[in-house]
């Protein structure tokens, strides 16, 4: 989880982890410099549940929130890494259902799912876009085709294995956002699978981090320059599979 000055939302927040129906092993916090009562109100909340394995890291200097993250998923140890945002409520069951699904599915690299957005204080509504699968059923890999550099789901409706992280350290370059890349390694991996149920209440603020990525031209120019990049990489690793390499190559 990263945070910087969350204090509003994060009671919420820190409650939909704890009373997860399966407990979490391992939460790291990483703070960019909050301004807030953010850290304090953290370290009371640790403090007066007895959370010894909840962890918390504050930056001493304010990284942006894209450098926050990586740092912090890379110093995840879990077999399954779930990121996390301070300002979102996840389901109770979402840990229980989305780990069991990696337990039974060895294929399953990164799993997304479904969300539902409301929206608060100027906060710009998301609409959940549709995912293509291979079969209707509750969980089921993602259909690959020329568009599967394009991410479908936020990072905080993502779930995925530690095999991955290594593969997302060699591909992530500053200035891109981690869910990004780890779609488009995910996809071309073949790893890539949806969780069709909905596990977290994802709000929309006028402060949201991501509010601040304009979909426009530059970004574009991001999409392209990450998507090659992460090509070039792949033709060359040992995952590579001619099957893919026209839709690639397009």
């Amino acid at each position: 989880m990263t945070t910087y000055n969350g204090e509003r939302f994060l009671p919420e927040m820190l409650e939909s982890l704890r009373n997860q129906t399966r407990k979490i092993d391992e939460l790291l916090i990483f703070d960019d410099g909050s301004t807030d009562s953010t850290v304090c109100l953290i370290e009371n909340y640790i403090d007066k549940y007895g959370l010894e394995n909840w962890k918390i890291r504050q930056n001493e200097i304010n990284l942006g929130w894209e450098k926050n993250f990586v740092q912090g998923l890379n110093q995840a140890k879990g077999d399954v890494i779930f990121p996390c945002d301070q300002d979102d409520i996840w389901h109770t069951d979402k840990i229980e259902k989305m780990t069991k699904a990696f337990e039974d599915n060895s294929d399953i690299w990164l799993l997304i799912s479904g969300y539902h957005a409301f929206s608060e204080n100027g906060g710009k509504m998301a609409i959940q876009q549709k995912v293509r699968t291979e079969t209707n059923e509750l969980i089921s890999k993602v259909i690959f085709d020329e568009k599967y550099y394009q991410i479908l789901r936020p990072g905080c409706t993502m779930a995925f294995r530690k095999e991955l992280l290594p593969l997302f350290m060699i591909n992530w370059k500053p200035g891109t956002p981690h869910d990004a890349v780890l779609w488009t390694i995910a996809s071309l991996l073949r790893k890539l699978y949806l969780y069709d149920e909905t596990f977290i209440e994802y709000r929309r603020h006028e402060s949201n981090a991501s509010r601040k990525i304009s979909h426009g031209y530059k970004y574009k120019v991001n999409e392209i320059i990450r998507t090659k990049c992460i090509n070039d990489w792949y033709i060359q690793s040992s995952y590579f599979n001619q099957k893919y390499e026209d839709d690639i190559q397009r």
